[in-house]
């Protein structure tokens, strides 16, 4: 017999050997999948579609001896709320072991530990990090600074954790790390987080009319969608005040509905004025409001400089002191005064004069005081009736002292 094979021969048995067999040989078993991760229980579990997932470089926390959950998602929110979730827990030591170091998240708004008839709570507010034991009595709950929590063989407990939601759209995340004594278990961790989402979506998010004049009109538009009902309705707008007059009209698209607020503001009708907010009621979760914000900087008819106190300092005895109050107008009306009254002198009113004349479309009142009034303290009202159809009177009150 030859010995010696063909080198191609060598080259298909090699090949060969590296194939699986095609039929009547064993298949090679499917590689295993992977072991699902544990996930928190269905009640902690958040009735919305979308739920969030941890941030990138915090890996989901994985079960312990303690607990079979120690991480969960508390669903999502919107608006400011307080999101709230319970991770069960035993002992499963034949003897005590206790906890102690317990220190919260900046985010965390506080844990409440309970263990049979024992609650713990660690708070963040007013200062971080305080653990305090809550006593039953028969005035109502008494608190106590403690440094730890013993927890009995095999004894059951729950912890009550707290996230402060803003009303601001994106992820939040707290914790709670424990020190132990137990041998196995000498620290842990409990991680929950939750996502802040917008109900309603409000273009602009604001609106700003920035400087007008108090008898100015200005318009202003504003649309609102709602990406998780997409067709939902206004149901009503709560008086806005006299200054605002808003329409509001439902336009749907492939089953979106989009809503667009037109509104004007002004004019005030007084010399204060500022804007405001308008809160519409929807059909959203139970009747759920949204609101549009209208800020605007306005100008009263008039402006008083230096302004409604007058400081007339220090008056030489034997000299005139004389002080100018301008009322100038911001709507181009020429401003009188029809009578000039003094109130409220501590002195008598011979001493204290109030003349008029205009600059333009300004109005000058001068108070001047006499250089033979009496030694002391000298304060006083001037009373402005005006000739403005909506700002009819004006009080200026001064004082100073004669020596």
């Amino acid at each position: 017999m030859n010995r010696h094979l063909p080198l191609a021969s060598v080259a298909v048995a090699a090949i060969a050997a590296f194939l699986p067999a095609q039929s009547g040989g064993a298949t090679p078993p499917a590689p295993a999948a992977p072991a699902k991760t544990q996930g928190p229980p269905d009640s902690a579990q958040s009735p919305q579609p979308q739920a969030p997932v941890a941030p990138r470089g915090a890996p989901e926390l994985p079960p312990n001896s303690w607990f079979p959950v120690t991480e969960i998602d508390l669903g999502t929110f919107f608006g400011s709320q307080e999101a709230v979730g319970t991770f069960k827990f035993e002992n499963p030591h034949e003897q005590e072991i206790v906890w102690r170091g317990l220190q919260g998240s900046c985010t965390c708004s506080k844990a409440i530990i309970r263990v049979g008839d024992r609650t713990y709570e660690l708070s963040s507010k007013p200062k971080p990090n305080v653990l305090e034991r809550i006593n039953k009595t028969g005035d109502g709950p008494e608190r106590e600074v403690v440094r730890q929590i013993a927890i009995g063989p095999h004894e059951k407990g729950e912890v009550e954790v707290h996230l402060e939601i803003p009303n601001v759209p994106g992820p939040r995340q707290a914790h709670l790390d424990v020190h132990t004594t137990d041998d196995s278990l000498s620290q842990f961790k409990l991680r929950w987080h939750a996502q802040s989402a917008k109900l309603f979506v409000i273009s602009p998010s604001e609106v700003n009319l920035n400087k007008m004049t108090w008898n100015e009109e200005r318009e202003f538009n504003v649309t609102v969608t709602s990406p998780l009902h997409p067709d939902f309705n206004i149901t009503g707008l709560e008086p806005p005040g006299d200054a605002f007059d808003v329409k509001y009209e439902k336009k749907v698209e492939n089953g979106h509905a989009t809503w667009t607020i037109a509104g004007k503001y002004g004019p005030v009708g007084t010399d204060v004025g500022g804007g405001g907010v308008l809160k519409f009621n929807t059909d959203v979760r139970g009747s759920t409001p949204f609101s549009v914000r209208v800020m605007a900087i306005v100008q009263g008819p008039l402006e008083v400089k230096p302004g409604g106190f007058v400081p007339l300092g220090m008056i030489r005895r034997g000299t005139e002191m004389k002080k100018e109050v301008i009322f100038e107008p911001n709507d181009g009306m020429k401003i009188e005064a029809e009578k000039l009254t003094l109130e409220k002198l501590t002195i008598a009113e011979e001493f204290v004069h109030v003349n008029t004349h205009n600059d333009g479309n300004k109005l000058v009142v001068e108070i001047s005081v006499d250089e033979k009034a009496p030694a002391g303290l000298l304060k006083g009202d001037l009373v402005v009736d005006l000739n403005h159809p909506v700002v009819k009177q004006k009080r200026i009150m001064f004082n100073g002292f004669v020596r």
